[in-house]
């Protein structure tokens, strides 16, 4: 068990610092608090940002437990939240990205309450959005292919409707980047409901199967879904690029681009426009793309570079297809325009 004053909750803080720094992070801080008369620790790592050094990207998820090894949850939203950084550890992104291990959320969110008190609402923090990653883990049997994106849905309701805008993203970017389905629900419970009371933009991830292992000593590796955990960790990355924004959709210019031989499509995803660039301009091609419901909403025939302006769509999934000269498929694929 991971609770207050116990070996395993200290012995997890220690291993979570040790696995941080060895993806290469420097700025790895320890938020000591009080409880019950222990000492405890949130863990909190910063990539710092390009343009938005001090507005930041809060990528949060609890490690303490309640009864038991505490697996699901929420060990897998912590290891979620550690493939995030490791993969984003060399990628540059727009906004500061600020990844959170709390402690002693079960008892009551104390270790966020503590963050946002001491923290947040005293240094008076720029915050984008806070993405709270909390039980990701599904039920072992089970058909595990949907999750619950969580939107700001309570009071001060200032709040709500940007979170519930970022939420509606999320669920774009999340199939976009995986084979799950979503939901919406409401946020409640978890460690951004501190963040929530300050003022602040908050969306999350929750399992939509809802395991009835977590709080008992069965909460184990053997009674969740690898596979599912899997998943979320794509689309959690994915999204976590695209709120920091380490794609660029805003590019004004196809000549800036880097990008690979034959005939590409990008940024993805895309803000006001998206471009196709054609590496051989000996060769023609046919460029379609459909909206989600399968209507036709673009088509151009060429055999140089296109910029499609796209201010006139709305924030979903779209799909598009290229045919070569000869009428043969050659490419296709997803896009998303999103918040």
């Amino acid at each position: 068990m991971k609770e207050s004053g116990t070996t395993a909750i200290n012995n997890t803080k220690d291993w979570l610092l040790a696995k941080y720094a060895a993806y290469g992070y420097t700025d790895i801080k320890i938020d000591t608090f009080t409880y019950s008369g222990h000492s405890l620790y949130n863990i909190v790592v910063t990539k710092t940002g390009t343009l938005y050094p001090n507005k930041y990207v809060i990528v949060d998820g609890h490690y303490d437990t309640k009864t038991g090894t505490g697996t699901n949850d929420n060990g897998s939203g912590v290891s979620v939240i550690l493939e995030i950084a490791r993969l984003l550890k060399n990628i540059s992104t727009e906004y500061s990205v600020r990844f959170i291990n709390f402690s002693a959320e079960e008892p009551g969110l104390i270790g966020s309450n503590h963050y946002v008190t001491n923290v947040v609402a005293a240094q008076n923090m720029q915050i984008r959005l806070v993405f709270n990653i909390d039980e990701v883990g599904g039920i072992a049997g089970m058909v595990n292919n949907t999750v619950r994106c969580e939107s700001d849905q309570s009071s001060p309701s200032s709040n709500n409707a940007t979170s519930a805008a970022f939420t509606d993203t999320l669920t774009i970017l999340t199939q976009l980047y995986s084979t799950l389905n979503t939901t919406i629900t409401n946020a409640y419970g978890s460690d951004y409901v501190p963040f929530q009371q300050n003022g602040e933009i908050i969306t999350g991830y929750y399992e939509d199967n809802e395991s009835t292992y977590p709080h008992t000593s069965n909460d184990l590796l053997s009674n969740l879904d690898t596979s599912y955990v899997y998943q979320m960790a794509k689309a959690a990355t994915g999204a976590t690029l695209y709120f920091a924004r380490a794609f660029d959709v805003s590019v004004g210019t196809i000549e800036n681009e880097n990008v690979p031989e034959g005939i590409n499509v990008f940024p993805n995803p895309f803000g006001d426009n998206i471009f196709i660039r054609n590496s051989n301009p000996s060769d023609s091609f046919c460029f379609r793309l459909y909206d989600s419901e399968g209507q036709l909403i673009f088509e151009k025939n060429s055999a140089t570079d296109i910029s499609v302006d796209m201010r006139s769509l709305k924030s979903s999934i779209y799909f598009y297809f290229i045919k070569n000269k000869n009428g043969e498929q050659i490419k296709s694929g997803k896009l998303v325009k999103s918040y």
